[in-house]
């Protein structure tokens, strides 16, 4: 009984510790796509001008909101 009071503890560390990684770690991208980039203020500009770059073909912007 006293193996499964630390395996349990364990198991639940060890898959918090990878769903943290897999949600907060470093993402990448498909070669040849530019790299991700959080949308603030200080750099919407950059986003308006990638977004008319593409204006000969169909665009789409999707906004989501948890509430």
């Amino acid at each position: 009984m006293t193996k499964q009071k630390v395996i349990v503890p364990a198991v639940i560390a060890i898959v918090l510790l990878l769903a943290a990684m897999y949600l907060w770690g470093p993402s990448s991208v498909p070669r040849g796509q530019e790299p991700l980039v959080a949308l603030s203020s200080t750099n919407f500009s950059d986003f308006e001008n990638a977004f008319d770059r593409g204006s000969d073909a169909p665009r789409l912007v999707l906004l989501l909101s948890p509430t």
